[in-house]
C-alpha cells in the first residue's frame, strides 16, 4: 500500500492523493487500482508528507538557498564541501529534479531514504513557486541563504514585490540560521577563486558563509572552495581546440544575462563578445526587451533565436526581445535565426580568434520545449557538433 500523488504512477492498491486541479485524473486513478482518493491541499500534503515519513528534515542539517540567481552553484559547492569534509550529503534542484523544488512528498521521500542510508545533510534549492505552494512547508531547515532578488517569474507571482515578499517569507519564516547577501558579501576569500565573474565570487563567499556555520573549519573551506568546479550549464567551457572561447551558461534572467556579459568583458577585454540567446515561452514577458538591450548593449553581435518557446510563436517572442532594441539594427551587430540550432552554428561561424562566444539562456538542460513537444536539445552538444564541422 502506498500513496502517490500522480495518477500514472498508480499500481494496485495504491492510495491515489488528488491535489488542486487533479480531479481530471481520478478516474485514471481508480482504473489503475486506486483503492481511495484522497483531496489535499499542498499544504495539507506537505503535513501529511512530513508526518508519513517521520520528519526526516529534523535528524538532518538541512540547507535551503533561495533566489534569482546563483542557487544550483552555491548548493553545489556546498555540498561537494561537506562531503569532502567526511559528512554524507545529498543535494535536491535544477540539475537533478524535475522541479526546482519538487512536491513536498517527494522531498520528504528522498530525505527520509537519505537519512536511512547514513546521511547527515541535505542541500537544497528552495524556488519562489515552491515557497508560494507550500512544497516546503514544515521542513526545518538549519541554515537558510537568500543569494538575490532580481525580476524572474512575473508571469506566476503578477509584480516585483509580490515575488521578492515570497522569497523573504522564506528567510523570515524558522528559528534557524537566516543569511542575507549583505552578510555573506562580506565574508572574505584568502585563496583564488577559481570560478569566473562576480556573481560566482558572490557564490563562492555564500558557499563558504553556509559552511561557517556549519561548523566546517578555514582550512576545509578553503580546501574545498579552491578547487572547485561550476555546476554543469554554469559559465561551462566548450574547447574542441577552437581560437575563440565559447561558453555555454544558463542566464535567463536580465540580471543572470547581465552578469555573464560583464564576465565575458572581463575575461576577453580586447576581444569581440558574441552572444546568443532567446526568452521562454509561457512565462514573464516583461523580461523579453529588457534582455534585448542587455544583449545588444554589453555585447559586439548579437543572435536571437528561441529558448522554449512552449505554446507560444517563437516569431512573437523575439519581437517581444527586439522592442528592448534599437528601432533601426544593423546586421553587423544582431541576426534573428529562430532554429536554435542553426543559429548556433551561425553564431560560431562569426567567431574570430580570440573572440568569445556566449550561448545563454539553457545551461544544463537537454531538451527544448515548442508547440509539438518536447525534443532533446543540449547546447553544449550542438556546440561541439559544429566545431568539429567547422574545424
Amino acid at each position: 500500500m502506498a500513496y502517490t500523488y500522480d495518477s500514472r504512477n498508480i499500481t494496485q492498491g495504491d492510495h491515489f492523493i488528488c491535489l488542486p486541479g487533479g480531479e481530471p485524473y481520478i478516474n485514471a486513478a481508480k482504473e489503475k487500482g486506486a483503492a481511495s482518493v484522497l483531496h489535499m491541499s499542498r499544504s495539507e500534503l506537505a503535513k501529511f508528507a512530513n508526518k508519513h515519513f517521520d520528519y526526516p528534515s529534523h535528524p538532518l542539517k538541512v540547507v535551503g538557498v533561495t533566489g534569482t540567481n546563483g542557487k544550483t552553484t552555491v548548493t553545489h559547492l556546498v555540498a561537494d564541501a561537506l562531503n569532502k569534509a567526511g559528512y554524507k550529503t545529498a543535494i535536491l534542484g535544477t540539475l537533478n529534479a524535475s522541479l526546482t523544488t519538487p512536491e513536498s512528498w517527494d522531498i520528504a521521500k528522498k530525505m527520509s531514504e537519505h537519512l536511512a542510508d547514513g546521511g547527515t545533510h541535505f542541500v537544497m534549492e528552495v524556488s519562489s513557486h515552491g515557497i508560494a505552494q507550500d512544497r516546503i512547508l514544515g521542513i526545518k531547515f538549519h541554515v537558510k541563504l537568500l543569494t538575490n532578488i532580481s525580476q524572474d517569474h512575473l508571469d506566476y507571482h503578477k509584480t516585483f514585490e509580490a515575488y521578492e515578499q515570497t522569497k523573504r517569507s522564506f528567510m523570515q519564516d524558522g528559528d534557524g540560521i537566516n543569511l542575507y547577501p549583505e552578510e555573506y558579501q562580506k565574508t572574505p576569500l584568502d585563496f583564488t577563486a577559481p570560478l569566473l565573474g562576480r556573481f560566482n565570487y558572490e557564490n563562492m563567499q555564500a558557499a563558504a558563509t553556509i559552511l561557517n556555520r556549519l561548523g566546517l573549519s578555514e582550512g576545509q573551506i578553503r580546501e574545498s572552495l579552491s578547487a572547485a568546479h561550476a555546476p554543469r550549464g554554469r559559465f561551462e567551457s566548450i574547447d574542441e581546440g577552437q581560437p575563440y572561447r565559447v561558453i555555454v551558461d544558463y542566464a535567463h534572467t536580465p540580471d543572470g544575462l547581465r552578469n555573464v556579459l560583464q564576465t565575458a568583458r572581463d575575461i576577453t577585454p580586447d576581444a569581440h563578445v558574441l552572444v546568443l540567446f532567446g526568452c521562454g515561452g509561457d512565462r514573464d514577458r516583461t523580461k523579453r526587451p529588457e534582455m534585448g538591450r542587455i544583449a545588444y548593449n554589453l555585447s559586439d553581435y548579437t543572435v536571437i533565436t528561441s529558448d522554449n518557446p512552449r505554446t507560444e510563436d517563437p516569431h512573437m517572442i523575439i519581437n517581444d526581445i527586439l522592442t528592448g532594441l534599437p528601432p533601426t539594427i544593423a546586421q553587423t551587430r544582431c541576426s534573428i535565426i529562430p532554429d536554435r540550432r542553426t543559429a548556433i552554428r551561425h553564431i560560431l561561424e562569426k567567431a574570430q580568434p580570440g573572440d568569445l562566444v556566449m550561448l545563454a539562456g539553457k545551461g544544463h538542460e537537454t531538451y527544448q520545449i515548442t508547440q509539438s513537444g518536447t525534443q532533446h536539445f543540449d547546447d553544449r552538444e550542438e556546440a561541439i557538433a559544429a566545431l568539429k564541422d567547422l574545424a
